[in-house]
């Protein structure tokens, strides 16, 4: 009786042993969800979203707008680490006044725009999310904007447009027997100068003394509307 008992047991453990492994088969199996808009899902393009591209051609030529379909767009709408999404376009301005003409045009359309600098973060900050709105987005890539100029001969502080990278800056301090002000594991990519003050100033790199960005030319969209 009792070995008769013990083939029960083992019979029934083998039973729930192989109810368990279907059920975790099951869910190995399940998808999870794509937070990703399908083209059927995304919302339709508005006559003036429609124009942009070319809109957008016309203010820095075609050379520097971006198909958001095509497969060069992906290096400005795939994160480095984490986040993509799609693109109507990647625009590349190469003066300030393209840039503010590029945002003008942006915001008359009524797209979603994603301003971005060397693209090298970590945190996806600076690329389209889908998930965050039903528009479309426009990525304005800065990278073209990449001018540093020394203030002074000494060259204890220079100004940096929006594109230009720490280590192209670190090569052209050098000429004036100063360092960068910050060595990331990531320099070799030339992350932009803007976002190494940013995320790149505490910690060993004070020894070098404090970096900061004392004056700042931006552009902002106002409460009406407009830019300025």
């Amino acid at each position: 009786m009792a070995r008769h008992g013990t083939k029960l047991k083992v019979a029934a453990a083998l039973t729930a042993g192989y109810m368990i492994g279907q059920e975790e088969s099951a869910l190995r199996k399940l998808a999870l969800p794509n937070p990703n808009r399908a083209c059927c899902d995304a919302p339709a393009l508005t006559a003036a979203q429609a124009a942009l591209p070319a809109k957008l051609q016309a203010l820095v030529g075609k050379d520097h707008v971006i198909d958001g379909n095509s497969n060069s767009a992906t290096q400005y709408t795939v994160g480095s680490r984490i986040g993509k999404g799609k693109a109507l376009a990647v625009v590349r301005p190469g003066t300030l006044k393209e840039a503010k003409a590029c945002l003008e045009a942006c915001v008359a359309a009524g797209v979603a725009v994603a301003p971005q600098g060397a693209n090298t973060g970590l945190t996806g900050g600076s690329v389209p999310r889908d998930t965050l709105t039903d528009r479309p987005w426009v990525v304005i890539n800065m990278r073209r904007l990449d001018k540093i100029v020394p203030v002074g001969r000494e060259g204890k502080q220079v100004l940096c447009f929006a594109g230009a990278g720490i280590y192209t800056l670190a090569k052209r301090l050098g000429r004036c027997g100063r360092d960068s002000h910050s060595s990331l594991g990531s320099i070799f990519l030339d992350p932009s100068v803007a976002a190494g003050v940013a995320f790149g100033s505490g910690g060993t790199q004070t020894r070098k003394g404090p970096v900061y960005t004392e004056r700042a030319l931006y552009c902002r969209v106002t409460a009406e509307g407009g830019v300025e």
